[in-house]
């Protein structure tokens, strides 16, 4: 373990201003091998697999009535595939491939949690540390990209709104690396961050949880998540119910709000005296200092920009995501450093 009482709130300012360090104990990856891997993958994901050497493509998993169960990468390192991500406890991933694999039988599966684990780093000066602690090779590498190391494979992705890596590495060299990182990033001020820092950053840039609003049995167009599929492919598991859906229309989606005050999970939002929807998850910003959540809001009601809502008798304004500014966004890895960014 990183530590015995991780200090949520630390890491997810380490997360907002220099580095934050994550054990992911709760992201798992696949690797698909063989002459038809990604024809299977074409098969089985609803976005198109066209994929160039280390590339990534950030999409989703779905069931017949069109529900995510997993939110995942599609990854491709040279002829092999992998899917990196998060998929419900309760799905066997292998199992559920081999069910609706089709006609592509010449492929094998491992699964690679077994073997590895995967460390984050996560915060507007990731890549400086990773470069410093890994090598310089790093800095070359563009979002949704993935490189071979030595003793391991990096992923960079992320879901806070801020420069994201993800390291797989052998669980028996798990505590050299985690050593390694650790004392690099002392003069990076890293902090060690556990889930509920990663969440509330999450949530801040409207990232799709499915341990959160992924429990409502929600469809893409519901969970503004139609980006992740594409609609130039007619066949994939949950493509009847998509088209269908799509026909007929949806008349609810996830919004994002911030309030002064809290509320809790499932609370009503009205306009008026009229019950227009209700609260899916919900955290405090130490940024904004206020709550930032996501609502499930039906239309025509469901628009950004909003301040005529109350929960709990207290206002409730929706907003565009993200919710806040990402520090990410103004640090330039050509010419910004951690150790100078007083003086930009």
């Amino acid at each position: 373990m990183l530590m015995t009482e991780p200090e949520s709130h630390k890491g997810y300012l380490a997360i907002r201003n220099s580095v934050a360090l994550e054990d992911e104990t709760d992201m798992r990856c696949l690797l698909i091998r063989g002459r038809e891997a990604f024809k299977l993958l074409d098969h089985i994901c609803p976005c198109n697999v066209f994929l160039q050497n280390g590339e990534m493509k950030h999409t989703l998993l779905l069931d017949d009535n069109a529900v995510p169960f997993a939110d995942v990468y599609v990854c491709r390192n040279r002829e092999d595939a992998y899917l990196l991500g998060y998929w419900l406890k309760s799905v066997d991933l292998i199992d559920w491939i081999k069910q609706n694999q089709g006609s592509s039988p010449d492929y094998s599966v491992i699964d690679l949690t077994k073997s590895d684990c995967i460390l984050t780093l996560n915060g507007p000066y990731a890549w400086e540390l990773c470069a410093k602690a890994i090598g310089p090779e790093i800095l070359g590498m563009p979002y949704l990209s993935m490189m071979s190391l030595n003793s391991g494979t990096i992923f960079r992705a992320g879901v806070t709104g801020e420069y994201g890596y993800h390291l797989m590495v052998p669980k028996e060299q798990k505590n050299d690396w985690i050593e390694n990182l650790i004392n690099t990033g002392i003069s990076f001020d890293l902090a060690i961050a556990d889930r509920r820092a990663r969440d509330q950053s999450s949530l801040e840039n409207f990232f799709f949880d499915l341990d959160r609003e992924g429990q409502y049995q929600l469809t893409p167009p519901e969970l503004q998540l139609q980006w992740r599929l594409s609609r130039q492919k007619s066949e994939y598991p949950g493509s009847r119910a998509m088209q269908n859906l799509r026909e007929k229309g949806w008349d609810r989606r996830l919004t994002c709000f911030v309030t002064k005050n809290s509320a809790s999970v499932n609370d009503e939002i009205f306009f008026e005296n009229e019950s227009v929807g209700q609260v899916l998850s919900i955290g405090y910003s130490p940024v904004r200092k206020e709550f930032v959540g996501k609502a499930l809001i039906r239309r025509p009601f469901w628009h950004a920009g909003l301040k005529c809502f109350m929960v709990n008798d207290q206002e409730l304004e929706t907003i565009s995501a993200p919710a806040i500014d990402n520090r990410s966004i103004h640090v330039n890895p050509n010419i910004h450093s951690y150790f100078t960014r007083k003086e930009n």
